[in-house]
């Protein structure tokens, strides 16, 4: 009977053991969890900040160079096509309109030039 005592006296230490062993497992996985936690969390913010600048950094030179051409533009429309008694906005309504019907007539150019090659190719496939 003794020794029945003691082996379950035995047994429940060694379980005792292997809870507190586990459980200091727990607690060091929960610290190194939060560990990856905290470098994640700063390695996120490092590359927002980064990407912060960059966008930035590319909207101001994206906005340079447009304000840039559009000076050159609107300085060339005055210089060179607009006409006498003509304000700069009438210019460049006239203009838009110019390049709106040169591109119409280029349209119904290819779609004329379409057909003919079509024909052409009929042509050419009933001779074979």
């Amino acid at each position: 009977m003794l020794m029945m005592t003691v082996t379950i006296c035995g047994m429940a230490g060694a379980q005792n053991n292997n809870a507190m062993e586990q459980n200091r497992k727990n607690r060091v996985a929960d610290t190194v969890k939060s560990g990856y936690q905290k470098n994640e969390d700063g390695v996120v913010k490092g590359y927002k900040a980064i990407e912060g600048g960059v966008v930035s950094g590319y909207t101001a030179i994206q906005d340079g160079v447009v304000e840039g051409f559009t000076r050159i533009s609107d300085a060339f429309v005055k210089k060179f096509l607009m006409r006498e008694g003509e304000t700069f906005e009438e210019t460049k309504a006239r203009i838009a309109r110019e390049e709106e019907e040169l591109r119409c007539q280029n349209g119904e150019r290819a779609a004329q030039s379409g057909e003919r090659s079509n024909i052409v190719q009929e042509k050419n496939s009933i001779k074979k």
